[in-house]
This record gives C-alpha cells, sequence and structure tokens, in this order.
C-alpha cells in the first residue's frame, strides 16, 4: 500500500512539475513571439516615415521646379508684353 501511494504521489509530483514546466515554456514562447512582434512592427513604422520623408521631399522639389517654370514663363509674357508695346507705340 505504501508503495503504490509512493507511487501515485510520484507520478502526481511529476505530472504537476511537468505542466509548470511547459507553462513556463509557453510563456517564454509567447514573450518571444510578443517581442518578435513587436520588432517587426517597430521596422514596418521605420520604413512607413522613411518612405513618407522621401514622398514629401520629392513633393517639395516638384513643387520647386513648377515655380521656376512659372516664373520663367511670367518672365517670357512680360517681354513679349513690352516687345509688342514697343511696336504698338513705334509704329
Amino acid at each position: 500500500m505504501k508503495r503504490e501511494l509512493a507511487a501515485f504521489l510520484a507520478a502526481a509530483f511529476v505530472s504537476l512539475s511537468g505542466a509548470a514546466a511547459c507553462g513556463g515554456v509557453q510563456d517564454q514562447l509567447e514573450k518571444r513571439a510578443q517581442n518578435e512582434a513587436e520588432k517587426g512592427r517597430q521596422r514596418i513604422e521605420e520604413e512607413v516615415q522613411k518612405g513618407q520623408k522621401q514622398v514629401e521631399e520629392q513633393v517639395r522639389e516638384g513643387r520647386r521646379e513648377v515655380e521656376k517654370e512659372v516664373e520663367k514663363g511670367r518672365r517670357q509674357v512680360e517681354k513679349r508684353v513690352q516687345e509688342e508695346r514697343q511696336k504698338a507705340g513705334g509704329g
């Protein structure tokens, strides 16, 4: 009877300690998964910010080019207007 009780208690102890060990491993795996997910989220966020900065710079560059072309066109129009006025006044 004592042997059976001892064997039963030993089996119960092993089962409980195994379950506790599995729980610890599960916790570690969950923490690792959370850490990896967080790292991935941060990398994605950094890439998105990098992309946004590139787009903003391209927009600024495009705006500068458009402003240059508009100014160039304005000067050409002013020059033509002056030339036409000279022709009309001198004619």
